[in-house]
């Protein structure tokens, strides 16, 4: 039976050299951050909470937590145009903290 003594030469590997950054022009700034933060709290209280916002934007309610929360991840341009369109505003609006959510009022015919 054959051995091979070096089994990945120079040209056969497939891990790169050093972990790969993201760029920062499609990351939000710390400001954009906070602002997406504050918008999905608010977004959050006015539909009924986090897990019921996790379930409307089909995603896990771990993964909501840990991108409002400063210490263990940061939120996306993703979530903030799903939030967005769960609070059938622009984006810009969440962008810029322009946000005022008023939550449902029932039993009130319009």
């Amino acid at each position: 039976m054959a051995t091979f003594t070096d089994p990945s030469s120079k040209g056969q590997r497939t891990d790169h050299p050093e972990p790969r950054k993201r760029t920062a022009a499609l990351g939000l700034s710390a400001e954009e951050a906070q602002r997406v933060r504050v918008a999905v709290r608010r977004v959050a209280a006015a539909v009924g909470g986090f897990k019921r916002l996790a379930v409307i934007l089909e995603i896990p309610s771990t993964t909501l937590y840990h991108s409002i929360n400063p210490q263990k991840g940061r939120p996306s341009g993703a979530l903030a145009i799903r939030v967005a369109a769960v609070a059938k505003v622009p984006v810009e609006v969440i962008l810029t903290g322009k946000l005022a959510v008023q939550p449902a009022v029932i039993g009130v015919a319009a």
